[in-house]
């Protein structure tokens, strides 16, 4: 190695410490900056020929040492337990404010909502047993009815908007993903073009961060620096092409209603769908696929909890048209009606109570009071008339206006066990099943915001550490300023002496 080589080397090992020394007094001045990740020079070797078997040759290689980016100070292990404890915690979080809106639901069928209207219902039936014929108890008796399939109306439009409110949150997620995807894309553009800085890697942190709310975040690094993205192991950023973008789509499907895949950004046509959903396992987008028909056991799902108000409906208008239409071998339902001189008199009851009022199965949305009975509240089959002993219909029947038994059975519904619970079938009364799903509804709620808090601790915490290793910590940057001042000291000896040397030598000469 000649003289001026090792002067060559030690100027520019000066030089390199000294723009060390320089990060380390900007990161000390940013000490209280909110946010400032601490940044490290890093070195690379220079060498303008090949290593040589010949080590003298090797060694005239030799350039000595320049600055080969300058970066944040980034843990990959700690880092990665940041983002994953965060895509955890917003699910959680997601799901408790999700939940937080049946908890509203749940007080519509509480004492306060349809489990008071249904008391009130059978009060009416109450007084049409003792009143049968009073055609303003009849009204009241209609009036009541309607209000309780006003009640499953409301309740089941309610689950509709919570529903559509999710279905909105997801296009927004997943617009949001996607730009999230094609920024990071970009970003991977810069590092090539302009080489890796502590701006870009920055950039490209706060993205990873940012996905991570929406959903667990699976990438790797090439050896340039850019990033890559993937989903369901699938490249959707390959270094700094974006290779995919993330749809989805509605379905008919009540148990699955929501259909995630992949677009391929240059062909259009070519689409994956398999695996898509499954390979969301935190972030909100779990959360709301969860939310609205998942398999996490910890909370009933939207699905679910529909489901239940509409067999709810489902059975009250099934018993109470049996009861309205009854025609079984001891007798039958008889509503009121008059004769040819306008007297009151009985016949069989043949129009149901309660109908859907879209023709289909009678469900939560659509349960209505027959419009038949709303205009003419004598239809309501109050008395019941039993055959005789041999079978035969009692004479002048018609005429018994003030037959009540019918009334009587109508009463009796509410204490008759018609809903099922716990996968048993018909093992509870209406008004249990509803108070049943109320208090439900309640624990499900406190069981995720528990969850959520603890998830959020541990976030927060991941949080600290990251900050604590990736800030700036007095001592250690004390620490490089002392190595860096002493390397820089060392280099200028060796450059001093070197250039002693060469002034002795060309004073001999």
């Amino acid at each position: 190695m000649s003289l001026n080589q090792s002067m060559n080397i030690s100027l520019g090992s000066m030089k390199n410490n000294q723009y060390a020394l320089t990060v380390v007094a900007q990161n000390i001045a940013n000490l209280n900056v909110e946010g400032y990740h601490r940044q490290r020079v890093e070195f690379t070797t220079n060498r303008y020929t090949t290593d040589c078997e010949n080590v003298i040759q090797t060694i005239k290689g030799m350039n000595g040492a320049s600055v080969s980016k300058l970066s944040d100070f980034i843990d990959k292990g700690v880092f990665d337990d940041l983002i994953n404890s965060n895509s955890d915690a917003n699910y959680y979080n997601s799901l408790a404010d999700a939940l937080g809106g049946l908890e509203d639901i749940a007080n519509d069928l509480g004492d306060d909502g349809l489990n008071k209207l249904l008391g009130d219902f059978f009060s009416a039936s109450s007084k049409l047993e003792q009143f049968p014929s009073d055609l303003s108890i009849r009204q009241q008796y209609v009036m009541a009815a309607q209000n309780v399939c006003e009640k499953f109306n409301d309740i089941s439009k309610k689950y509709d908007n919570i529903e559509q409110e999710k279905f909105d949150n997801i296009a927004y997620d997943v617009d949001t993903i996607n730009g999230l995807i094609s920024d990071l894309a970009k970003i991977n553009q810069e590092h090539v073009k302009n080489g890796q800085t502590a701006e870009t890697q920055n950039q490209i942190n706060n993205i990873l961060q940012e996905l991570s709310n929406y959903m667990d975040v699976s990438y790797d690094q090439n050896s340039n620096g850019t990033y890559n993205l993937y989903i369901s192991g699938i490249e959707v950023v390959s270094g700094s092409k974006q290779l995919y973008t993330l749809q989805y789509e509605k379905t008919t499907d009540q148990n699955s209603p929501l259909k995630f895949s992949l677009k391929s950004v240059d062909n259009e046509n070519y689409i994956i769908e398999k695996g898509v959903n499954d390979s969301f396992k935190s972030g909100s987008l779990r959360a709301t696929l969860d939310f609205l028909n998942g398999t996490n056991e910890s909370f009933a799902n939207l699905n679910n909890y529909k489901i239940a108000i509409n067999s709810a409906a489902k059975a009250f208008a099934t018993e109470l048209n049996k009861i309205q239409t009854y025609d079984g071998q001891d007798g039958f339902a008889a509503s009121m009606s008059t004769d040819a001189n306008g007297n009151f008199i009985l016949e069989k009851s043949t129009v149901n109570m309660l109908v859907s009022s879209d023709g289909g199965e009678v469900n939560a949305g659509n349960i209505k009071v027959n419009s038949e009975i709303i205009n003419n509240a004598y239809l309501v089959a109050a008395s019941r008339i039993k055959y005789n002993p041999d079978g035969s219909t009692p004479n002048n029947w018609e005429k018994a206006i003030g037959n009540s038994d019918n009334a009587v059975e109508i009463t009796n519904l509410q204490n008759k066990k018609i809903c099922s619970m716990g996968g048993r079938q018909n093992n509870a009364t209406l008004s249990q099943f509803l108070i049943n799903n109320a208090a439900k509804t309640g624990l499900d709620v406190k069981n995720i915001e528990k969850k959520a808090s603890t998830y959020q601790d541990i976030a927060d915490s991941a949080g600290t550490n990251f900050s604590n290793i990736v800030g700036v910590n007095v001592d250690e940057e004390l620490s490089d300023m002392i190595k860096f001042q002493r390397a820089y000291e060392a280099s200028a000896k060796l450059f001093s002496t070197i250039n002693g040397l060469m002034e002795t030598i060309i004073s001999m000469v």
